[in-house]
């Protein structure tokens, strides 16, 4: 990994334990809407995507799509109380990667404001010198993210890695003919990473280090 530049982070499943904390919420829409709840497997299949993609994947009622994704934002800030916090030892090896002289990015399927609020809440943002979200770009895997943070920073797609842990992730790196790591512990299991054949799995986040 010598000749890699550019490590870009998926947000949630990959630096923050988000995945149960975006479970309850659907579960919560539903509830206010009076739908069928989707099964835990379900949310956690779309979880990288896009709100908009995301809600009509679950739902598939596209009359109600535009409320169902106000009652989402509505939920987190009114409703839901699951806790979210970074995995462990994120920080450290964050610093440790910048010691090492790599450029890190975002790229999420979170909005613009969610990203800001949780990077500034974490204390993460000085670390990424260029971020895209889901109110920028095209859903996942659409490689546009990628793209786009690899020409503002001039830095070359070969020199790039792709860090996520949802197949979406894996497939943006690979339309992007980026490189992928995936990491076990989001919203994807392993045996659904393995096939879009990113050049490794990690089981926890400090290993980051040491494979780079």
């Amino acid at each position: 990994m010598n000749n890699k530049q550019l490590i870009i982070f998926d947000w949630d499943g990959t630096l923050m334990d988000t995945v149960p904390k975006i479970v309850n919420m659907v579960k919560l829409v539903a509830d206010r809407h009076q739908l069928q709840r989707p099964s835990d497997g379900e949310i956690r299949q779309i979880i990288g995507l896009s709100l908009d993609v995301a809600i009509d994947t679950l739902f598939k009622n596209p009359a109600m799509a535009f409320e169902l994704a106000q009652s989402y934002k509505d939920v987190y800030v009114s409703e839901d109380d699951t806790p979210a916090l970074l995995f462990p030892h994120v920080k450290e090896c964050l610093t440790a990667l910048t010691a090492k002289g790599y450029t890190l990015a975002v790229a999420t399927g979170k909005s613009r404001n969610g990203l800001n609020r949780l990077m500034a809440e974490t204390q993460l943002s000085d670390f990424f010198k260029a971020t895209r979200t889901a109110c920028e770009c095209a859903s996942k895997p659409s490689p546009e993210m990628i793209l786009e943070i690899c020409d503002e920073l001039n830095i070359a797609i070969d020199k790039a890695v792709m860090v996520g842990d949802t197949t979406m992730d894996l497939a943006m790196a690979n339309n992007a003919k980026a490189t992928s790591v995936g990491v076990s512990f989001g919203a994807h299991p392993v045996s659904q990473l393995k096939p879009l054949k990113p050049i490794a799995i990690i089981d926890q986040f400090e290993q980051l280090v040491d494979l780079f």
